[in-house]
């Protein structure tokens, strides 16, 4: 009998297309446990009504898991459990240990997830220089120098409170920002528990992701991007560009941030997976965690990735959770850059279209069209995306592109 991979899907979302056409490519059958969703009326991917069952919460929960094996689990060995959504990653570690499928703990993801215990183990390892604690009005009142500080949720996801210490006049603002997380539908489930903020050393340098997979403890650095264009919003940092490999550090920098970042995920506990995993490296070349998302980055990182490397981090992920040697294909790294573009809480479109750019642009989505009116909400909201290959464009040309790119999209709002 085929073996079947179970896909956890947050409200009809996270790429459910791309890792269902891997997995049935790779000989398995599909099945979808998918949250509901108050914005989409129908998955935007294709689907047999047999193997796809959404429930009627807006998030999944542990009991949703051990419903669906129940119901569907006859008859059927699955493989394994994937899903890109950050909130659901204890779900599928929780899936795949009933399975016996290959992943990291609960636990362990736990710890990749809550920033204060990933910060306080590095720095019980030596491997982290940054301070960091739970929030909390005492210590805010303490404070005398806040732009040495950066604040952030101690669990949270798509950039939401996260901001410079001096952004905050007053502590009674984070009661307020956390309840317009825990408000916002689309990411049910992941702001309702209040697990507080916390505050740490600002942490200065170029930034860069790092995407790397782990196998049998040993990490394998597939691709490392250089965040280009890196806003503060009011509570949110809106990234607005990568380019990859990095233009602003050398081999022998680079090099050195993927053997710190494997002394980092063996000290965590970390023997597979994927990883997005986001680091600095500051002018004495040191370099410094940021966070670890246990897990593939979003916007264009997987087709970055897979044009620059010839590594498709989907297909990795999935081959170690079903215990198959990683893949890659043959190729000379190539150069990459993507944009990502976003749209202003509250206002309703009035027009969005493309410009066209030289190099033209290789891959692009728009996720909005005139007459839609954004979420009214304090986190980034993305309009679409753009990747271009670059490999050819001489290393001077390129901030005149990245400039001209900045346009690609253009809207409007009705006034």
């Amino acid at each position: 009998m085929a073996k079947a991979i179970l896909i956890l899907s947050h409200q009809l979302l996270s790429m459910v297309e791309p890792i269902k056409h891997i997995a049935e490519k790779s000989g398995y059958t599909c099945f979808i446990l998918s949250s509901a969703s108050e914005r989409i009326e129908k998955p935007q991917w294709s689907f047999d009504k047999h193997y796809v069952h959404v429930t009627n919460s807006l998030h999944l929960t542990h009991a949703d898991i051990d419903q669906f094996l129940t119901d569907y689990g006859q008859g059927i060995v699955f493989a394994g459990c994937i899903s890109v959504w950050d909130g659901y990653r204890e779900l599928m570690a929780y899936a795949n240990q009933k399975l016996g499928a290959n992943d990291i703990s609960e636990d362990v993801v736990g710890r990749l997830r809550d920033k204060l215990a990933m910060r306080t183990r590095l720095r019980e390892a030596g491997l982290s220089a940054v301070s960091c604690q739970l929030l909390n009005e005492d210590i805010y009142q303490s404070i005398t120098t806040p732009e040495n500080y950066f604040i952030k949720p101690r669990t949270g996801l798509a950039s939401m409170g996260t901001f410079p210490a001096k952004s905050l006049t007053a502590y009674s603002q984070l009661d307020a920002l956390w309840a317009s997380a825990a408000a916002d539908s689309n990411y049910d489930g992941v702001f309702s528990a209040d697990n507080g903020f916390i505050i740490e050393g600002f942490i200065s340098g170029t930034e860069c992701s790092f995407e790397v997979s782990v196998s049998d403890g040993q990490s394998h650095v597939l691709a490392v991007h250089e965040k280009l264009d890196v806003v503060q919003d009011t509570w949110s940092v809106l990234e607005g560009a990568c380019i990859c490999p990095p233009r602003s550090l050398n081999a022998e920098q680079t090099e050195a941030g993927k053997v710190f970042l494997g002394k980092v995920m063996q000290t965590l506990g970390v023997h597979t997976g994927v990883y997005h995993v986001e680091m600095k490296c500051d002018a004495r070349n040191r370099w410094e965690i940021i966070e670890i998302n246990p897990r593939i980055g979003g916007a264009y990182i997987v087709d970055s990735t897979r044009i620059h490397s010839g590594a498709c981090l989907l297909e990795t992920w999935l081959r170690l959770i079903t215990g198959k040697p990683a893949q890659r294909e043959s190729r000379h790294e190539r150069t990459t850059f993507f944009r990502v573009f976003f749209g202003e809480s509250g206002r309703t479109l009035q027009r969005i279209e493309r410009n066209v750019t030289e190099p033209q642009v290789l891959l692009d989505k728009v996720l909005y069209k005139p007459g839609d009116c954004l979420p009214r909400v304090e986190r980034e909201i993305f309009l679409g995306m753009a990747l271009w290959d670059i490999t050819e464009m001489a290393a001077s040309q390129q901030p005149d592109f990245f400039s001209q790119t900045n346009d690609y999209l253009k809207t409007e709002y009705q006034p």
